[in-house]
C-alpha cells in the first residue's frame, strides 16, 4: 500500500506542478520579494525600537508558536471510488495512512520552520540568549506537530469522534504549556514535554477500529478544493465550478453603462465582475487584506509601497476577464470590434483600481496625516496610468495568440 501511496502522490504532484507555473509567475514572484523585504526592513527596525523590558514580547511569540501548530491536514489522496475498489485492503491501510501522514507534515514543517525563524529574534532580543536554541524550538514545534498528525490519523476510524475531541483538548493544553516552559524557562524543558506528549498519544491513539472511508474522503475533497480556491485565483481550474450570485443591489452600477454596441464587452465584463463570485470575492478580500496591512505600518513609504503592490494585485488578476466570454455563442454570432473589447477591459480595470486607490488612501489617514494620505492617492493614480497604459496591452497581446 505504501507504493500504491507514492503512485497517487506522484500523479497529484505532477498536476499540482502544471499549476504551480501559473501561480508564481515572474509577476507574483517580484511582488512577494518586495513585500517580504519591506515587511523584514519593517521589523528589524522595530525589533530596534522595544522597550528594555517589553514584557508582551515572550507571550505573543508563545501565541504565535500555539496558534500556527494546527495548519496543515492529513493528505490521504483518497477518491470516492476507493470506498469499492480498496475496502478489501482496509487491514493494509495502516501502511497507506502512515506515508499519507509522512507526506503531509512536509508543509507544516516548512511552515513552522519560517515561524520560528521569523519570530526567533524577537525571543532573543527579549531573552537576551543566542540563536544557539533555535534547533531547540524548532524542534519543539515540530513534535508537538507530530502528536497533532498522530491525532488526524486516529480520528480516521470509526467511532472515535468524541475520544479524538478529548485528546485534541489534552494536545491543546499541554503544547500550550511546554511551549511556555520553553521560552520562560528552558527549551530542554519544553523538548521533554512535547516528547513525553507524543509517546502518550502514540500509546493512546493505536487501534483496531475500522475506518472511516466517507468522512476521510469528503475531508480529502474539501482539503483539494482549498487548494483549487487558491490557484484559481492566478488561473482557470476545471475543478472549480464559476459561481454567479444575483445582487440585485448592484444593478444600477449596471445601469450607468449606456445602451450601444461599443459598450457590449464593458457591460458584459462589468456584469461579469460584479456577479461572478470568484472576482468579486477576489477584489473585495484585497481590499480587505490591505486596507488591514495599510493599518499596520507608520511610515508613509512602505504604505505607499504596500498599497501599491495590492493595486497592482488587484490589476493583474482582473486580466483573465478579457477571455471569459470568448466561446460564448452570442459574441460570435454578432461579433464586435477588438478595439472595443480592449478599451472596455481597461475601463473596468481602470474603475476599480480608482476605487480600491480611494479606499486604501482613506484607510492611510488612521495613521498618516491627510497631506500624506493625499500623495500615496496620487502615486496610486500615476501607477494605475501606466498600468493601463503599458502593461495592460502587453497582456492582451499574449491572450490574443
Amino acid at each position: 500500500m505504501t507504493k500504491f501511496f507514492n503512485a497517487r502522490l506522484a500523479r497529484h504532484q505532477k498536476k499540482m506542478m502544471k499549476y504551480m507555473r501559473y501561480v508564481l509567475n515572474d509577476h507574483f514572484v517580484l511582488v512577494c520579494l518586495f513585500l517580504v523585504g519591506g515587511l523584514g526592513f519593517y521589523y528589524s527596525n522595530l525589533l530596534k525600537s522595544l522597550p528594555e523590558n517589553f514584557v508582551w514580547g515572550l507571550p505573543i511569540v508563545a501565541l504565535i508558536w500555539w496558534l500556527v501548530l494546527p495548519a496543515g491536514g492529513l493528505a490521504t489522496l483518497l477518491e470516492p471510488a476507493d470506498t469499492a475498489f480498496l475496502l478489501p485492503k482496509e487491514k493494509q491501510m495502516a501502511g497507506y495512512l502512515d506515508r499519507a501522514v509522512q507526506h503531509s507534515l512536509l508543509f507544516p514543517f516548512v511552515l513552522e520552520g519560517l515561524v520560528v525563524g521569523i519570530t526567533l529574534p524577537l525571543v532573543v532580543v527579549i531573552k537576551k540568549e543566542s540563536f544557539a536554541w533555535a534547533l531547540a524550538y524548532l524542534g519543539l514545534v515540530w513534535l508537538l506537530k507530530v502528536g497533532h498528525f498522530l491525532l488526524l490519523r486516529f480520528s480516521a476510524f470509526q467511532d472515535t469522534k468524541s475520544k479524538v475531541r478529548q485528546l485534541l483538548l489534552f494536545w491543546a493544553v499541554v503544547s500550550l504549556v511546554a511551549i511556555a516552559a520553553s521560552l520562560y524557562v528552558t527549551p530542554v524543558i519544553g523538548l521533554a514535554l512535547a516528547l513525553f506528549l507524543l509517546l502518550i498519544l502514540r500509546q493512546v491513539t493505536k487501534t483496531t477500529r475500522l475506518l472511516d472511508w466517507q468522512k476521510l474522503i469528503d475531508q480529502e475533497r474539501s482539503r483539494l478544493y482549498r487548494i483549487y480556491q487558491f490557484i484559481n485565483l492566478f488561473t482557470d481550474v476545471p475543478e472549480i465550478e464559476a459561481k454567479v450570485k444575483r445582487r440585485k443591489y448592484l444593478d444600477g452600477v449596471l445601469h450607468l453603462i449606456s445602451f450601444k454596441q461599443s459598450n457590449t464587452y464593458l457591460y458584459l465584463f462589468s456584469r461579469r465582475a460584479l456577479r461572478g463570485s470568484e472576482y468579486s470575492g477576489l477584489y473585495f478580500r484585497l481590499l480587505v487584506v490591505g486596507c488591514v496591512l495599510l493599518l499596520t505600518l507608520r511610515d508613509v513609504r512602505f504604505i505607499a509601497i504596500l498599497a501599491a503592490l495590492f493595486i497592482y494585485l488587484i490589476g493583474f488578476q482582473m486580466l483573465p476577464l478579457y477571455t471569459q466570454f470568448d466561446y460564448v455563442s452570442l459574441t460570435q454570432l454578432f461579433p464586435v470590434s477588438t478595439p472595443f473589447k480592449r478599451r472596455a477591459l481597461r475601463q473596468l480595470i481602470g474603475a476599480l483600481l480608482v476605487i480600491a486607490s480611494v479606499i486604501f488612501a482613506l484607510a492611510s489617514l488612521a495613521v498618516v496625516t491627510p497631506l500624506e494620505s493625499l500623495l500615496i492617492f496620487v502615486i496610486l493614480l500615476i501607477e494605475i496610468g501606466l498600468f493601463l497604459i503599458l502593461y495592460v496591452p502587453s497582456r492582451i497581446k499574449k491572450m490574443e495568440r
